[in-house]
C-alpha cells in the first residue's frame, strides 16, 4: 500500500510543476482575442465555456483573418501542451493529494481521488472538442454540445474534488479547519458556469486556484513531517 508521506511527495513534486506552468502563463503575453470578448477573460477559459457561435465570433471574431489565425495557433499549442504536460501534472498533483489524505478520512479521499481521475478524463475529450472547434468557428456544430458537457463535467468533477479535499480537512480537527475554506470556491465557480458561463468564466482559474494552493502547502508540510498518518484519523 502506497505511504501517505510517499503520496504526498509525488503530489508536490508534480504540484510544484503545475504552479510553475500557472506562473509561465500569467508572464507570458498572450495573443488578444479577435471579437468582444472582455479584456479579463482569459481566451482558453472563454473557449471552454464557448455554448454558442456568438461566443465563438467573441474569441475568433466573426470572419477568417490574420488575427483568427493567430489565436487559433496560440489556443491549438495550449490544449497541446495541456494534453501532453499540464493535464498529466495537475491530475498527478490532485490524485495523489487526496490518495495521502486517505490517512485523514479513507472513504473521502479516496473519493476526491476518483472524481479526479473522472475529470481529467473529461479534460481529454473536452480538448478533442476544442481541436474540432477551432477548425471551424463558424457553424454551431456537434462539437460544440459535446463541449458543454464534457466542460461542465471537467469544471463540476474537480470543484467536487477539491470541496471533498477542504471536507477532509476541516474533519481532521486540525489547524487546515480555516485553510479548507478557499478549497470550496472551486465548486461554487464551476456551478455558476452552468446557467451563467461568462459571468464565472474570469474568476474560474482563481477560484481552483485557491483550494490548490491550500493542497500545494499541505503536500509540502506532510512530505516533510517524519509521520504522514495523523493521530485519531478516521477509518
Amino acid at each position: 500500500m502506497l505511504e501517505p508521506r510517499t503520496a504526498y511527495r509525488i503530489s508536490l513534486a508534480a504540484g510544484i510543476v503545475v504552479l510553475s506552468f500557472s506562473i509561465l502563463a500569467a508572464v507570458l503575453q498572450q495573443v488578444p482575442a479577435c471579437g468582444g470578448l472582455a479584456p479579463n477573460y482569459p481566451p482558453i477559459i472563454a473557449f471552454e465555456l464557448a455554448r454558442s457561435v456568438d461566443d465563438l465570433h467573441a474569441i475568433f471574431g466573426e470572419t477568417p483573418s490574420e488575427c483568427r489565425t493567430a489565436i487559433t495557433e496560440e489556443l491549438d499549442s495550449i490544449n497541446v501542451i495541456d494534453c501532453l504536460l499540464y493535464l498529466p501534472a495537475y491530475g498527478t498533483f490532485l490524485a495523489f493529494c487526496f490518495l495521502g489524505m486517505r490517512s485523514r478520512n479513507r472513504r473521502l479521499g479516496t473519493a476526491a481521488a476518483l472524481v479526479t481521475v473522472v475529470a481529467c478524463a473529461a479534460d481529454y475529450a473536452e480538448n478533442l472538442c476544442l481541436f474540432r472547434i477551432s477548425a471551424n468557428p463558424d457553424i454551431n456544430s456537434q462539437w460544440l454540445t459535446h463541449l458543454a458537457w464534457t466542460t461542465e463535467v471537467k469544471w463540476i468533477g474537480l470543484g467536487m474534488a477539491s470541496a471533498i479535499g477542504g471536507a477532509i480537512l476541516w474533519k481532521a480537527n486540525s489547524g487546515w479547519r480555516l485553510a479548507s475554506i478557499p478549497c470550496t470556491f472551486a465548486l461554487v465557480a464551476a456551478l455558476i458556469t452552468i446557467p451563467f458561463p461568462a459571468v464565472a468564466g474570469p474568476y474560474l482559474a482563481l477560484a481552483f486556484a485557491a483550494g490548490w494552493l491550500v493542497f500545494i502547502a499541505l503536500t509540502l508540510r506532510e512530505s516533510l513531517r517524519k509521520r504522514a498518518a495523523i493521530p485519531g484519523a478516521k477509518p
